[in-house]
């Protein structure tokens, strides 16, 4: 019985991941409204989350999908940064995402607190509404043990106001900002997720003719995503801290140790075979590709696993620290840029 729900979970990963490709290749859309396969699977397994909760038979195969898949997802997500490409990062940007970073953690943890929200789900709104997005939260979710709701609940609200910002951000940062490329360190710092960075940054260069804009948002990206590697870590080990003191086993759990261990082998690689060999390129998209399939499987399992009464139990406190947190990140990227930079 586990091989059913493994398989529909496939079915479902596969299917939403073919359909964000294909309307990727629209450029009207893939500027505008940019696509996230993760999104898509946890809203089509939403959609047959009843059907399935008819059918206990799909829930071992679920159970592994959402879990053992989404771990190696994670792992995978490793061979996307390069820690040789920091040194390539001016140390204004630094001291940007760094702000924002932080300002979005701190300002989370404080309304958690206030608007008493549970402590895993706070966890998550923080690292993706801070970090990258859903990546970030998916990383983190094995390893608080965050409840299938919680993810994607955290996963709903980073993509929705995440897509808001994609199609508000340019234009008011516009206003806000004369300098094209302080608009794209703009961007690259208060979007939450890649792909809506890069349709943001683009709608932004087609719309005042400034290609500089892309470049410096894309920096700015990569820099915010690299704090996976130290803020990850630390959110599991603050969740998990007093359990090794009542014997429930290591807080720091190994699939991250696989994520930091690939992160390296990507840096090994590029000094070895050189950033732009066409071999070890093709590898590292292959991998990508491997690695946003298996969290589309992941996610539709999850949403498949998911009970609406349960979504809705958490009610709309955590979408509003989101929320907040979100808007902060935006004040803080164009305060420094405003009044900082040089």
């Amino acid at each position: 019985m586990k091989k059913q729900g493994l398989l529909l979970a496939t079915t479902l990963g596969v299917s939403v991941s073919l359909v964000a490709w294909w309307l990727s290749q629209f450029e009207a859309i893939a500027t505008r409204l940019p696509v996230s396969a993760a999104l898509l699977a946890i809203l089509l397994g939403l959609a047959l989350a009843p059907w399935a909760a008819r059918r206990p038979g799909f829930g071992p195969g679920l159970k592994f999908a959402a879990g053992d898949l989404l771990k190696l997802g994670v792992v995978l997500l490793g061979l996307r940064l390069s820690l040789a490409e920091l040194w390539q990062i001016g140390a204004s940007v630094w001291v940007l995402v760094l702000l924002v970073i932080v300002s979005g953690l701190l300002l989370m943890a404080l309304l958690s607190r206030l608007l008493a929200l549970p402590a895993r789900l706070g966890i998550l709104l923080g690292v993706g509404t801070a970090i990258c997005g859903a990546s970030a939260i998916a990383a983190t979710a094995p390893g608080i043990q965050a409840r299938s709701e919680e993810t994607a609940y955290a996963i709903a609200c980073v993509a929705l106001f995440g897509l808001l910002a994609t199609l508000a951000y340019p234009l008011l940062f516009h206003f806000l900002l004369d300098d094209p490329r302080l608009v794209g360190m703009a961007l690259g710092a208060a979007i939450h997720d890649t792909a809506q960075v890069t349709g943001a940054a683009l709608m932004y260069e087609q719309s005042q003719q400034a290609p500089e804009a892309l470049s410096s948002a894309t920096v700015t990206k990569l820099m915010r995503n690299l704090g996976i590697l130290a803020v990850v870590p630390l959110a599991i080990w603050w969740a998990r801290r007093g359990e090794a003191t009542k014997g429930a086993g290591p807080a720091f759990p190994l699939f991250i140790l696989g994520f930091i261990a690939l992160v390296g082998l990507r840096s090994l690689g590029d000094a070895l075979f050189g950033a732009d060999q066409a071999h070890w390129q093709q590898f590292l998209s292959l991998a990508g590709q491997l690695s946003a399939l298996l969290f589309a499987i992941a996610l539709a399992a999850m949403g498949l696993g998911i009970r609406l009464s349960a979504l809705r139990a958490l009610g709309p406190r955590p979408a509003i620290a989101a929320l907040s947190t979100a808007v902060l990140v935006g004040v803080v990227a164009i305060a420094w840029l405003q009044f900082f930079m040089p």
